[in-house]
């Protein structure tokens, strides 16, 4: 097995919420990976117990408020892109950190 070297940021940090078919989400990291997966093999999303959708919904506004650009697009939410790297500033870092805490408030159904 060869090694991948990549910062921690990249594999355990949320890059994207990907919506699935069911309408459940899952946590991606930069690798399109569920976060904290370092596989390099290819990942059916549905196949693995990281699925889990927001007990309410998301409105369009919830859903501006999470991405980057205010994107309303519910089928992938970006929470940065190589432009605001989280650890590349405080004030990316905040903006990140901000995103975060607002999802964190969500309730969840697994």
């Amino acid at each position: 097995m060869t090694e991948r070297v990549a910062d921690f940021r990249h594999t355990f940090m949320i890059y994207c919420l990907q919506k699935l078919e069911d309408g459940s989400y899952v946590a991606l990291n930069r690798s399109y990976k569920p976060v904290g997966m370092t596989s390099s093999e290819w990942v059916k999303y549905e196949d693995l117990p990281v699925r889990f959708k927001f007990k309410r919904g998301l409105s369009r506004r919830q859903i501006e408020a999470l991405s980057y650009k205010g994107d309303p697009a519910a089928e992938r939410i970006y929470f940065y892109n190589d432009g605001c790297v989280p650890t590349a500033s405080d004030a990316n870092w905040t903006t990140y950190s901000n995103r975060l805490k607002r999802l964190a408030a969500y309730l969840i159904v697994t």
